[in-house]
């Protein structure tokens, strides 16, 4: 009997310890998954870091706007026909509410296809961005580099590329400057 009890709570201390590791590496592939989207965000936009380049685009409101026009900005890229870009959508006009709520940042939303193809798209972004439709190799897609959808970055006060993402919701808070 004294022999059973042992092998049961050896069994038990070893299963625990087990769970205890499985949690450990759940948490660093997690981890690593969410350092590897971050780099490979880097190949559809141009790199984290860089100068934003200077632009020149007419919103679907018929408002022209330039890079300097628009001070701290946040930034989505979409495609009609891109699954992703209909599943982030609705996370990119949650977080384009929450930032522009006093903060002084502006939010672009620019949309690559033709006005039918992006009339759902301009509709649900309307009411929270400056929305520019243009074709897939338009100025906004040429300047920023754009070669894949969505992705989503921050126009620092200081005009460089802050950040860059697949998620709007891990974009920077706005900066102290901006409020």
């Amino acid at each position: 009997m004294p022999f059973l009890v042992t092998a049961v709570v050896l069994i038990a201390l070893l299963c625990l310890l087990n769970l205890l590791l499985t949690f450990g590496v759940i948490r660093k592939l997690r981890a690593q998954g969410e350092e590897k989207a971050d780099k490979a965000v880097d190949g559809l936009i141009i790199p984290a870091g860089s100068a934003a380049p200077a632009f020149s685009a007419v919103t679907t409101a018929g408002e022209r706007i330039t890079r300097e026009s628009l001070g701290e900005t946040m930034l989505g890229f979409f495609s009609p026909d891109c699954r992703a870009c209909k599943e982030r959508l609705p996370l990119f006009v949650e977080q384009a509410r929450a930032v522009t709520r006093g903060s002084g940042r502006s939010v672009l939303a620019v949309v690559h296809g033709t006005e039918e193809e992006a009339r759902e798209q301009v509709a649900a972004l309307a009411d929270v961005a400056h929305v520019v439709v243009e074709p897939g190799d338009g100025p906004l897609g040429e300047a920023f580099d754009i070669t894949g959808y969505p992705v989503f970055g921050l126009i620092t006060a200081d005009g460089t590329l802050g950040a860059t993402t697949f998620d709007p919701a891990r974009l920077p808070a706005p900066s102290k400057a901006a409020v």
